[in-house]
């Protein structure tokens, strides 16, 4: 469970660098998935908050942080300017996300 992945991140911060990394998956995005799942929105933003200090333009953390934001109702301005810097990071890119962790994706709605 939840206790697992806290050691499993506790265990990949003793990794040592490596170009690609060792791990497919960051287990903080795991972790933060999880947390959201379970509406503990509070300690997922605080995963997100963590990892973005390692990379700070990593396009599954803001995206992860700004949900856990918008989750809690709070700091407005703060999900606006997440998202923000999400979309801009992520114009690009040929995947679409609906989740922090590509392991746990949100179901998507169409028509």
């Amino acid at each position: 469970g939840l206790a697992k992945l806290a050691a499993a991140v506790k265990a990949e911060d003793a990794f040592k660098y490596d170009e690609p990394p060792g791990w497919l998956i960051p287990v903080r995005h795991s972790l933060g998935a999880t947390l959201m799942r379970l509406g503990r929105f509070a300690e997922a933003e605080q995963v997100y908050r963590e990892d973005l200090k390692r990379l700070p333009d990593n396009g599954w953390s803001l995206l992860g942080l700004a949900e856990s934001l918008r989750e809690q109702k709070k700091h407005e301005a703060e999900v606006a300017t997440t998202k923000a810097r999400f979309e801009k990071i992520w114009a690009k890119a040929d995947l679409k996300i609906t989740s922090s962790c590509l392991c746990q994706p949100k179901p998507t709605i169409t028509n």
